[in-house]
């Protein structure tokens, strides 16, 4: 039975057709104000009264790929009235109050909980702070630049610490509701690593130039080198997942409650920081947490402790070279007596070796 050419072109068409259809509902799904009629531009742009260029350019693609996608425009930019709206002087208020309502939770979702941690927090503006400080502290914003679902690149055990985060803003009733609303961003690494979390606080504390204005201590001054300097830093600069970033020992599982030393609810605090060391040395006794995480001994300006600073990375840097340079002879010897290397499932080496057989006397 032959279908006619005019029946294949009409079905090619409808399907067509169709998925225009479709494709446009969901567009419009996606942004039920239409904003992006505007703001779908490139072009849509202007340089402010400080000469600085304000963009206002929106990536559907990327958008619909962020943290954000299900979250209308104005869930956020509540000051908007009408559209097309006014010029904007208002900032984003990240307290609002969402129309998303999280499963097993009873209200709409807030920031609110994660906005009084932070006021309260050394990052926290307070009505007393001098305008330079006001000025330096960061905002949601200089941390959160709203990521995409990354692929997991490092294998880490997140369950008890993204439990932790999670009842941070939502309520604790309902676990196993929250545990199967939430095992999907489990597999999906929404979290910085190690790594890129002390490349953060580092912008700021590792700017001296910054930090000299606002006048903090010598300690804190330094507090970047010391901690590349530590056991913790060089591991994470390894790549390690499991040794202790800036987070793991200045915060809670709330991660915005970081507060001064002399604070009591600073993890920091002599009377807290034994429960932090214990989240990974189990066994931390006052003894264990008297050893610098921070090490100074290195300004001390000592010439002794310098020397055996120098000496023991000698001899490290010394014996991983001596071990290179013995594994190198050892594969020149064998590929010389005929024994080839093979990369498969480990190394191993194989092939007959050229024996060398007593003469007969």
């Amino acid at each position: 039975m032959k279908i006619s050419n005019r029946r294949i072109i009409f079905w090619l068409l409808w399907i067509g057709i169709s998925a225009q259809l479709f494709s446009v509902s969901f567009a419009k799904a996606a942004d039920k104000e239409n904003c992006l009629m505007c703001h779908k531009y490139r072009s849509n742009a202007r340089i402010d009264e400080t000469g600085k260029k304000r963009n206002f350019h929106v990536n559907e693609k990327l958008y619909n790929r962020s943290v954000h996608r299900n979250i209308s425009c104005r869930d956020c930019h509540t000051y908007i009235t009408k559209i097309p709206h006014d010029p904007v002087t208002q900032k984003v208020n990240c307290a609002n109050q969402c129309h998303i309502r999280p499963p097993f939770a009873q209200e709409k979702f807030s920031h609110k909980k994660i906005i009084d941690l932070y006021n309260e927090s050394a990052h926290g503006v307070k009505p007393d702070d001098p305008q330079v400080l006001k000025d330096a502290l960061p905002n949601c914003k200089f941390c959160h630049l709203n990521p995409l679902y990354t692929k997991i690149s490092e294998k880490r055990v997140a369950y008890k610490e993204t439990l932790a985060r999670c009842y941070n803003c939502h309520p604790e009733s309902g676990v196993i509701m929250a545990y199967k609303h939430i095992t999907h961003r489990l597999r999906k690494r929404t979290s910085r690593s190690s790594r890129k979390i002390v490349k953060l606080c580092t912008k700021c504390h590792g700017d001296n130039v910054l930090m000299k204005k606002l006048n903090v201590s010598k300690k804190a001054l330094r507090a970047v080198d010391t901690y590349n300097r530590s056991v913790h830093g060089k591991l994470v600069r390894l790549g390690s997942q499991k040794a202790a970033n800036c987070i793991n020992c200045h915060a809670s599982s709330a991660l915005h409650d970081i507060n001064k030393r002399d604070n009591k609810k600073a993890t920091i605090n002599k009377d807290n920081i034994m429960q932090v060391c214990r989240q990974c040395h189990k066994n931390a006794d006052q003894m264990f947490i008297n050893i610098a995480v921070h090490p100074e001994a290195v300004h001390s300006g000592n010439p002794i402790i310098k020397l055996v600073s120098i000496s023991l990375g000698l001899g490290m840097y010394g014996s991983v070279l001596a071990l290179v340079g013995l594994l190198l002879l050892e594969t020149l010897g064998r590929r010389k007596d005929g024994a080839r290397l093979l990369l498969k499932r480990g190394t191993i080496w194989y092939g007959k070796q050229k024996s060398k057989s007593p003469k007969n006397k």
